[in-house]
């Protein structure tokens, strides 16, 4: 590229850096393969299946499985909090362990838009199961409909993970890391409004079209978004022989853990890292997983769904509107001191709700928790790419699925805790797990803020 071109690209860079960041995402659409929006709208469709299909259409499918008879693992009955529980626990290895393998294969090599073939192939197989999801009749059929959508979920997910270390300078990672979870947010919360509306008028009986016009919906919002991102960061012709490291449209710079050799070693702080963010993925698992139950156990909805839907508005809304702001305020002054806020916002969110029994309290709490996990959610990531090396980014980005399984373990094993405690006292078990997810946000946000306090200050 000429000296003149070159200058073209960084008097454009620094007039787009002076916009705000909203309107930066929305002028994103028009960078072509440096836009941190194209590199980050493939989360929208993912986000927005995982969500709606983990905390809407499997609780309505286990309590109609359970409407037709039992649901019992090695001779032990469970309930629908354990069943949910349970079936989500064991699928988790399976997809935590195919991230890490997809993550690491796609490392191995260096031409342009490597990663994007793996996420079409995952894209495209978690649609697939998704529909055949809708067809399972049986807790056992459920349960490997539930391990295919794993499988295909996560090939896609391990290597889209170090799109961001491949095409984003250090400097501006936590702003493209804050995008991501724009879209990831947008993503989860519309798609989850839509199919609670729509399987508030779902009876399997008398009216099955709704859960099938959910599934339709998931799967076209998954494979266009998908699709977006493959075909708008695909490599030029004229770039198809090149290493991702002499392509001139993208914005790179190497990382100052960057080493000539692949590291098989991880470092203390990101051991320290890991630990931590399995503990803010139990917490917010928690919340997440249990939040229709808790509806109409705790605040006694009579449909809880119509309640879940104004929740999923109010903390998505909230989150969208932090992860932005978040993500330039850890660029531009770190990260240590806004984990404690997040920390100290997942406190007072959770304790709030052991005190609550109608639904307008858990609006207001909503709010409070979407600001936490819009915090913790962009920060997060962008410790995680500023902790790992680009030539393995795939593979090292790949152990916080691990960290993401033995938070999102904890979460859904304490479903059986809680329909036991609930059987020794009303809404007992509920109250422990609340107590629970606010130590957890307090473990989590001070080892976060130890990890992010030794990190290189970023160049401005």
């Amino acid at each position: 590229m000429g000296n003149q071109a070159y200058k073209n690209i960084r008097k454009h860079i620094q007039i787009w850096s002076h916009r705000s960041p909203f309107k930066r995402v929305i002028s994103d659409l028009r960078l072509g393969t440096r836009s941190f929006t194209n590199l980050s709208v493939y989360s929208f469709g993912l986000s927005g299946l995982w969500t709606a299909v983990g905390s809407v259409i499997l609780p309505f499918k286990i309590l109609e499985i359970l409407e037709i008879g039992t649901i019992e693992i090695l001779g032990q009955p469970l309930d629908k909090n354990g069943a949910l529980g349970v079936m989500s626990l064991i699928g988790l290895p399976m997809g935590a362990m195919i991230q890490l393998i997809f993550g690491s294969i796609s490392d191995r090599s260096n031409r342009p838009g490597k990663r994007l073939s793996y996420l079409l192939f995952g894209g495209l197989g978690l649609g697939i199961s998704t529909i055949l999801l809708g067809f399972a009749t049986t807790f056992v059929s459920l349960f490997l409909m539930y391990m295919a959508i794993q499988i295909f979920g996560n090939a896609g997910q391990g290597p889209a993970n170090a799109l961001i270390v491949d095409h984003v300078p250090t400097r501006r990672r936590g702003e493209a890391s804050g995008v991501l979870n724009l879209w990831r947010l947008m993503g989860a919360g519309i798609v989850t409004v839509i199919v609670l509306q729509f399987m508030a008028n779902y009876e399997s009986g008398s009216a099955p079209q709704w859960l099938w016009y959910s599934i339709t919906f998931m799967v076209v919002v998954l494979i266009v978004s998908t699709l977006w991102t493959t075909l708008s960061i695909r490599p030029s012709a004229k770039l198809k022989n090149t290493s991702l490291n002499e392509n001139p449209t993208l914005e790179n710079t190497s990382l100052d853990n960057d080493k000539p050799e692949q590291r098989f070693k991880l470092s203390k702080s990101y051991i320290i890292f890991l630990v931590a963010l399995a503990f803010s993925i139990a917490a917010l698992s928690s919340l997440q997983i249990y939040a229709l139950f808790f509806l109409q156990d705790v605040v006694g909805l009579a449909n809880p769904a119509d309640g879940a839907d104004l929740l999923v508005i109010v903390v998505i809304a909230t989150a969208v509107f932090t992860v932005i702001p978040a993500g330039k305020l850890a660029d531009r002054f770190g990260r240590g001191t806004l984990f404690f806020i997040a920390g100290l916002s997942g406190v007072a969110g959770s304790t709030l709700l052991l005190f609550v029994n109608s639904i307008v309290p858990v609006l207001g709490i909503g709010a409070i928790l979407g600001f936490s996990a819009g915090l913790f959610l962009t920060l997060t990531w962008t410790v995680a790419n500023d902790l790992v090396s680009r030539i393995a980014a795939g593979k090292e980005l790949g152990y916080t699925s691990i960290a993401t399984l033995a938070g999102s373990a904890a979460a859904r094993f304490a479903g059986i805790g809680i329909d036991q405690l609930n059987n020794l006292s009303e809404n007992l078990g509920y109250k422990a797990m609340l107590i629970a997810v606010a130590i957890a946000f307090v473990i989590a946000a001070v080892l976060l803020a130890r990890v992010a306090k030794y990190l290189p200050q970023n160049d401005t």
